[in-house]
């Protein structure tokens, strides 16, 4: 009896933990500086880290790109949070259209306590070690200030991961 109740707390583990997506790697990467060929930064040019600024002016466009590892298709969604609540946009990547949030993501966002979310972009992930997934913001001067991209598995309240960067001038071009 007891090694039956084992099993079961064992398969009850791994059926709530085995299709969870895990984040593999994040990275910011200049519009410029990204290959869409090889879906890569071009070298050297990835922006990693806690230190990150960007200058607008230079850069004009931010690529966030996460590589995401799961088991089953997974829905994941980039958050750009910048400041307080504004207006929410949702871009589905599936339907490839932009447009203002509904009441359900609005509660979804609010679910998680996401103050700030400027953008909402969802994604579709498929079954792999090493899934990439890619979503991009124009950044002008009037942004300047503290912005994150947090990543998200839907279905899941906490996040995979989270960004940071800082849009102003830096001292020394893109980053510092």
């Amino acid at each position: 009896m007891l090694r039956m109740v084992a099993v079961f707390m064992m398969l009850t583990f791994l059926a709530a933990t085995g299709d969870a997506a895990e984040l593999v790697s994040m990275k910011f990467c200049a519009s410029k500086d990204y290959d869409a060929t090889t879906k890569e930064c071009a070298a050297g040019k990835a922006l990693e880290g806690n230190s990150i600024v960007i200058d607008p002016s230079k850069v004009g466009s931010l690529q966030f790109l996460t590589t995401v590892k799961t088991s089953e298709e997974q829905e994941i969604y980039h958050v750009w949070i910048f400041g307080k609540a504004g207006k929410v946009l949702v871009y589905d990547a599936t339907t490839k259209q932009l447009r203002e949030a509904d009441p359900p993501e609005l509660t979804w966002l609010k679910d998680r306590q996401i103050e700030g979310a400027r953008v909402l972009v969802k994604m579709t992930a498929s079954a792999s070690e090493r899934f990439r997934l890619r979503s991009q913001k124009t950044l002008t001067p009037s942004m300047s200030g503290t912005w994150k991209v947090q990543v998200y598995e839907a279905s899941q309240t906490t996040p995979l991961g989270e960004m940071g960067f800082t849009v102003g001038v830096p001292d020394n071009g893109i980053t510092n």
